[in-house]
């Protein structure tokens, strides 16, 4: 391993750990030798006895521990429990962020609360605990388990089993993403896509968003164990659930997952945003290390008809079975995923227990853009309600606008407003400021006339076969040949 050969921990408090569990061995040991003395125990046995302690009480005894986890938790909750256990502190406040005051290798980990701490990392050695005595600190990337390795005296060994029980005890209780809403999915310097950031959801709650009552109402399921999860298990209501947000491009799936986000983090549960699809079944494995630590967790991921349309493949049965249990079985965890093109799933996705509710995002109608409108021009401005802005809002529940574009048209309307230094908002100008951008929006849809019948054919099929690289292989294959 890169870095110093091995590094002692070092402390007031190191041998106090030893000293203590040397005592307690050392007092139960002499204390069964006293016992065998005053038995009938043949005096040649005895000497059998006694040989054979002197032998085991120097014989080092090897070590390997594989543990689940994220690995700055695991290796943060591995050094608090070294320092509870054998009585030295291990990891400190980083104070000087280039690390340079350190002689042995260490890791930068940043908590919940921003404060960042070096822990130790690699190879530490134990003093007292034997000649040679260490713990090897490594992580596997590809398993996203933390190893811990090593040696020491066999009568330390239970030691080293309590460090590693205490390390897991911490990271379902204590873990630095208790009540956080963490992403991952995108490789960091080292390549680690499983290695979570921080989201900051601060605005969030600036972001306006109106549902029709029939999502409201397909949305109560998931509220309810997000809100009430004590009540949900006393009326035996699993916490465990999947929810689909599906709707076109615009009608908001990906905003109302976030605002799922700041409801989960402020009821103590832990929101995991997944930005990589084929990432998932191991994500919701890795979850078990945070299910514990509050009420339990959300995944959120966008697009699951990238990784559940077409045949089942391994890595689509992969996230069927965790899904449906083993892994997860025992897990509060809800599982939120968007889709733009509900029809493109796999149809077995969608059935048991793998999604509880379907919540379908419309484009505005009569009333929630009446809503938008009256949200969007607040406090200064001056919507005036009549009813040729009912009738505005019937042309736009006709034309099928949604949310996201809602939004510009708002813009457009609040630019106009400024060039004509006036704060009322008429019907006429949400009507043009609409009209405008339906032609707008006609104009970039328009077919691409340049392409032929048959290049368009090939376009189709190359689209359908999209999700099986072999296959569109194939139809380039024949595309080229009939040229």
């Amino acid at each position: 391993m890169a870095g110093p050969k091995s590094a002692k921990l070092s402390g007031t408090n190191q041998s106090t750990g030893l000293m203590v569990r040397r005592n307690t061995y050392e007092e139960k040991k002499k204390q069964d030798f006293a016992n065998l003395c005053m038995s009938d125990t043949p005096y040649r046995d005895i000497l059998k006895y006694v040989n054979n302690e002197i032998r085991m009480s120097t014989e080092m005894s090897d070590f390997n521990y594989k543990i689940l986890c994220f690995k700055d938790d695991g290796v943060f909750q591995l050094n608090k429990a070294i320092t509870k256990v054998y009585g030295v502190s291990a990891g400190k406040p980083d104070e000087k962020p280039s690390g340079g005051e350190y002689n042995l290798q260490m890791i930068d980990v940043t908590l919940a609360n921003g404060e960042r701490h070096k822990v130790p990392y690699g190879k530490i050695s134990l003093p007292d605990a034997g000649e040679g005595a260490m713990i090897d600190i490594r992580y596997n990337d590809a398993s996203n388990e933390l190893h811990v390795v090593g040696s020491c005296q066999f009568q330390f060994s239970s030691m080293i089993d309590e460090i590693i029980e205490i390390t897991k005890f911490f990271l379902n209780s204590e873990s630095i993403y208790s009540s956080q809403a963490i992403e991952i999915g995108e490789a960091t310097g080292n390549g680690q896509k499983f290695q979570p950031k921080v989201l900051n959801l601060s605005n969030i709650d600036k972001e306006f968003m109106v549902l029709s009552k029939v999502a409201e109402r397909n949305l109560i399921p998931v509220y309810a164990r997000i809100r009430k999860p004590a009540e949900c298990i006393a009326k035996g209501i699993s916490l465990k659930t999947g929810v689909l947000l599906e709707g076109k491009y615009g009608t908001g799936k990906t905003l109302l997952a976030f605002k799922l986000a700041k409801e989960a983090i402020a009821n103590n549960w832990c929101f995991i945003y997944l930005k990589d699809p084929t990432m998932l079944a191991q994500t919701l494995r890795l979850s078990k290390t945070l299910d514990k630590n509050g009420n339990g967790v959300i995944v959120f991921l966008e697009d699951i008809d990238q990784v559940t349309r077409g045949n089942r493949d391994a890595n689509m049965q992969d996230i069927l079975n965790t899904l449906d249990g083993g892994d997860t079985k025992q897990m509060n965890v809800i599982a939120v995923f968007t889709t733009n093109h509900i029809e493109l799933i796999e149809p077995t996705f969608l059935r048991g227990k793998r999604i509880g509710s379907v919540v379908t995002l419309d484009p505005l109608d009569r009333i929630t853009s009446m809503q938008f409108l009256e949200h969007a021009f607040t406090a200064e401005y001056n919507l005036l309600r009549d009813d040729k802005l009912e009738k505005v809002c019937e042309f736009v529940e006709q034309n099928e606008i949604v949310p996201a574009f809602m939004a510009e048209i708002v813009e457009k309307i609040k630019a106009n407003l400024v060039f004509s230094d006036t704060l009322d908002v008429t019907a006429e100008d949400v009507e043009a400021a609409t009209k405008s951008y339906l032609r707008q929006v006609g104009l970039a849809s328009k077919k691409d006339m340049s392409k032929t019948a048959k290049d368009n054919l090939w376009d189709a099929l190359r689209e359908v076969a999209r999700t099986e690289p072999d296959l569109v292989t194939k139809v380039d294959e024949i595309h080229e040949a009939t040229a």
